[in-house]
């Protein structure tokens, strides 16, 4: 698609520059190590797939001479797990934009600062330049995937804005730039292919996800092409070219396409080999008759995905088989909401879905008003206890009263797949792949702080899923922490990021224009001590102090067993001589009624946070809103101008910056406007249900 039309762009956010090389070293000291760099926030990764020591020598001496970073890899994890490796050690820098270079590629510096800006004016899209041949010819301007039979080709600009019916298009990775917001969603490049169609897949999920593919007409790279390939006559292909691309075609099929588009590829694939085979010339195969056999080979290997893919997938409609969803709870806090959701996405696809709770809750009238079944299951949950002694038989306890009920349930209701939302319930997972069921586990949770062997024991049943959905780049980094090194980029190639999808008010609703009376703050969800009402209490105290005249209202209740902690919370207001300035709401169904009657939302965690869903409700419905600056929560806020983080535990930080609020009143309020209109895109309730059914259901391009 050619270059939109976009709004300014402060030239903010550093370029993350990676390079993956394989036996290429000479490649790329004669191509990016000729550009000059000063001056350009740009931070460059060299990843070096294992070949010799002599050439993780002389990567390691180029990064040394240029300034680079060298990433050097104890094997070859082709390049999709070279791009994975560079993008991390990209992101430790502080890189906000990604993009990948071929090594027998380049561009000028300002072309790579001009994909830089386009991703940070769209971060939801894949961004690349027009790219030639060294004789000037066009390598790529657009690229189409044939749905019918899996052939690819180049379709020009246009028919990228205006793909033809049956077509797909797609993106080349030779020089490829996307926003850290965008990989993060979709979890980067997906390590099974190994070599080629990474790029298409990429684009496929990309437009699954309701991002854009873009084409900046205007900036041109240039691609030796096959550069990195061996040399013979004719420029012949080398055998691995052969392999991969003949089983990556099938691959992506099982991976995205109905059960009978997969098929006629599947029927096609004698023909599509030998397509391939002739991007090389015939003369080829007269000298080395071994490169047949590796398109055989690749082939074959694919078939062997394809055929049992309609094992693993939901049928194709969706009504021969039911979705199983298990959730730990039946309230109606973040993660309940997000259920809700998932199942609304599930239930819009047209498949049967029973919903399992441990018991009865708010939640049950939602989710049966979406028309879903909801059948209650006692569960084990893990919960910190379970370390001590009287703890972990607790939970042994659970498990043994729960497995028989739970094994039913998964043979009766998971035909099409289990969805279980949460880590901390990590019966269901090893029950459903005991039963051959595909289980999709969401992750929430980010207890960062808890002991290693508590995140240790619940990132194990994660690892029986076929795919891993998390909430947030924090929650992805503290899942992957626990695990050693072979088990994490296991879990972490089936692993994407999928930003929850939070409900606001179709348009946020204005701040009044000046404040006139009290300053109202408000504090929604759980009174927990983790939560930090306690320190909005301390805060309000403080404001009052200072002689700001504000009131507080906490909207939320406690968990069962928590009640004391309520009761301390209105000793201290007492204490503090707040009794006509606090007000103790209860839990609160139509959040929306009560930000749109506040000024100010406060989100005062004392521990980090996966994610901060009432951070985004608030944003949503265009109120200030100060927040603990943990992880998840500054994840969840970042780049709105509306949105200040503070230090935990600190009333007189939190106290400040409700000041400062208050004290530049207007300019807040038409920030936390224009901050609800990007809000709305990047939280899009839409957007989420469509991922999550995509995932659960194995679906995709049909």
């Amino acid at each position: 698609m050619s270059r939109p039309v976009a709004a300014p762009v402060r030239e903010s956010g550093r370029l993350g520059l990676v390079v993956v090389n394989y036996g290429s070293v000479r490649l790329v000291e004669q191509n990016l190590g000729q550009v000059d760099l000063t001056g350009l926030s740009v931070h460059v990764v060299l990843v070096d797939n294992r070949t010799t020591e002599a050439e993780a020598d002389a990567v390691r001496a180029l990064a040394a001479a240029r300034g680079w970073q060298a990433v050097l890899l104890p094997d070859n994890r082709g390049f999709g797990g070279g791009v994975n490796a560079g993008v991390a050690a990209a992101r430790q820098a502080g890189c906000a934009v990604f993009l990948m270079l071929n090594p027998d590629a380049t561009a000028d510096p300002t072309v790579l600062d001009e994909l830089r800006l386009e991703c940070l004016r769209r971060p939801d899209a894949l961004v690349s330049p027009r790219v030639l041949r060294p004789d000037g010819s066009v390598w790529f301007d657009g690229a189409l995937l044939d749905l019918a039979d899996g052939a690819t080709r180049g379709g020009g600009a246009a028919a990228l804005r205006s793909p033809p019916a049956g077509t797909q298009p797609w993106i080349t990775g030779a020089c490829l730039a996307l926003h850290r917001e965008l990989w993060d969603r979709l979890g980067g490049f997906d390590e099974s292919y190994f070599l080629y169609w990474e790029d298409v897949d990429l684009s496929a999920r990309c437009l699954a996800a309701g991002g854009a593919l873009v084409l900046r007409e205007d900036l041109v790279a240039h691609h030796d092409v096959g550069g990195t390939q061996e040399r013979g006559a004719g420029r012949a292909k080398s055998a691995l070219y052969y392999r991969y691309n003949c089983r990556n075609r099938l691959l992506f099929a099982a991976r995205h396409l109905s059960r009978a588009r997969m098929l006629a590829w599947v029927w096609r694939t004698p023909r599509a080999t030998w397509d391939v085979l002739l991007r090389g010339g015939r003369r080829q195969l007269l000298h080395r008759p071994g490169l047949a056999l590796a398109a055989v080979r690749g082939s074959a290997e694919g078939l062997r995905y394809a055929l049992a893919a309609p094992a693993r997938r939901a049928p194709a409609s969706g009504r021969a088989g039911r979705v199983l969803v298990v959730h730990p709870g039946a309230e109606l806090y973040g993660s309940d909401r997000m259920l809700a959701e998932s199942v609304a996405g599930l239930v819009g696809r047209g498949r049967r879905v029973t919903v399992a709770l441990p018991g009865p809750g708010p939640l049950v009238r939602v989710l049966r008003d979406l028309g879903a079944e909801v059948v209650h299951c006692p569960m084990p949950v893990v919960r910190k206890s379970a370390l001590s002694p009287r703890g972990a038989a607790v939970l042994l306890r659970d498990v043994v009263r729960g497995a028989l009920p739970a094994l039913r349930l998964v043979h009766l209701c998971g035909t099409a797949g289990v969805y279980v939302s949460t880590q901390v319930i990590p019966l269901w997972a090893p029950l459903a792949r005991l039963l051959g069921r595909r289980v999709t586990t969401h992750v929430h949770e980010a207890e960062g702080s808890a002991p290693w062997v508590l995140r240790f024991l619940l990132a194990l049943p994660v690892l029986l899923a076929d795919r891993i959905v998390l909430n947030s780049s924090y929650s992805r980094d503290v899942l992957l922490g626990a695990l050693p090194g072979v088990l994490a980029r296991r879990a972490q190639r089936r692993s994407r990021v999928v930003y929850n999808g939070v409900a606001g008010p179709p348009r946020g609703t204005a701040a009044r224009a000046e404040i006139t009376d009290r300053l109202r703050l408000l504090y929604v969800g759980r009174l927990s001590p983790r939560k930090g009402p306690h320190v909005a209490l301390a805060a309000l105290a403080d404001l009052r102090g200072r002689g700001v005249d504000a009131e507080l209202e906490l909207a939320g209740s406690v968990f069962p067993g928590y009640e004391w902690y309520e009761a301390e919370l209105r000793e201290k207001t007492t204490a503090l001589g707040l009794d006509d300035a606090v007000r103790f709401s209860g839990f609160v169904d139509d959040v929306p009624a009560v930000l749109a009657a506040s000024d100010v939302v406060l989100i005062p965690s004392v521990q980090d946070e996966p994610f901060g869903n009432t951070a985004v409700e608030a944003v949503l419905a265009a109120r200030p809103v100060v927040v603990s600056a943990t992880s998840g929560l500054q994840e969840a806020v970042r780049g709105f101008g509306s949105a200040q983080a503070v230090p935990p535990l600190d009333p007189g930080a939190l106290a400040d910056a409700v000041q400062r609020v208050a004290g530049s009143w207007a300019s807040y309020a038409r920030t936390a406007l224009a901050d609800a209109a990007a809000a709305r895109g990047r939280y899009d309730v839409a957007r989420y249900r469509s991922e999550i059914a995509d995932i659960v259901t194995q679906g995709g391009t049909t």
